[in-house]
């Protein structure tokens, strides 16, 4: 669903800004899933000219899925074939950290984890969030997300005809889906939260700033969160509201 809200058009500067700061030459994707928006993310950088490679991780990995994304993309985006816990992330993986819509997931004490791991081994984390906890946004988020199962499915690479079936004649999946994306609004952190989140894990070698971002063509906002272990340059600014923390 990020890929076709445009997700990755305001995640990609942010992203360029953090493998600039950090000379990083690696992703290392946490909590991939199948993907998400990482694909159209290294297909741009790509086309920039930046080779960067993708590793994806998972602590339940999506074997099938990441060979697919290794297919699509040449070798570019691999997959980790080992369990591989965001809360602790092996030594040898070394690079950029990225979290897509994960991050709320977490209990308080696993997001802080995240957070800890990433600060004491000095690697950059990138934290990307859609789901606010407002009124408004846990309101829409249902009946938007129900739709969305509806007119999404029809372009999805599986048929499987369980899903049709449990999408159009009896719609349990749009209904879990729906229900899905109310509860992460309610699950979000908000940037208080955040800043007690990060409390302690700051200082002259290793910052943190954060923003807020309209995705094009909708009125979705996307909320970053960012850890840099160097702070001898100025974060980017972009056309929210960014934030030095």
């Amino acid at each position: 669903m990020c890929f076709h809200l445009h997700v990755h058009e305001v995640i990609l500067p942010v992203l360029e800004d953090a493998l600039d700061r950090n000379g990083a030459r690696q992703i290392i994707d946490l909590c991939s899933g199948a993907g998400g928006p990482i694909l159209p993310i290294q297909q741009e950088l790509a086309r920039s000219g930046r080779k960067i490679e993708v590793l994806l991780t998972d602590k339940f990995p999506n074997r099938r899925a990441f060979r697919r994304c290794e297919e699509l993309t040449g070798g570019s985006v691999r997959g980790h074939p080992e369990p591989v816990a965001a809360e602790s992330v092996p030594a040898q993986l070394v690079g950029l950290r990225t979290l897509f819509n994960a991050f709320h997931h977490f209990s308080p004490a696993a997001a802080r984890s995240i957070l800890e791991d990433a600060y004491r081994s000095r690697q950059p984390l990138a934290i990307f969030e859609i789901t606010e906890r407002t009124f408004l946004n846990t309101l829409l988020n249902f009946p938007l997300s129900f739709v969305a199962m509806l007119t999404l499915l029809p372009l999805m690479q599986d048929r499987r005809w369980e899903w049709w079936l449990f999408t159009y004649a009896i719609p349990v999946l749009p209904v879990a889906f729906g229900w899905d994306a109310a509860v992460s609004c309610l699950r979000s952190y908000s940037d208080c939260e955040f800043n007690e989140l990060k409390a302690g894990l700051e200082d002259s070698s290793y910052s943190w700033t954060s923003g807020r971002l309209l995705v094009p063509r909708s009125t979705i906002h996307v909320k970053y969160f960012i850890g840099n272990p160097s702070a001898t340059s100025e974060p980017r600014r972009y056309g929210g509201q960014p934030r030095g923390d």
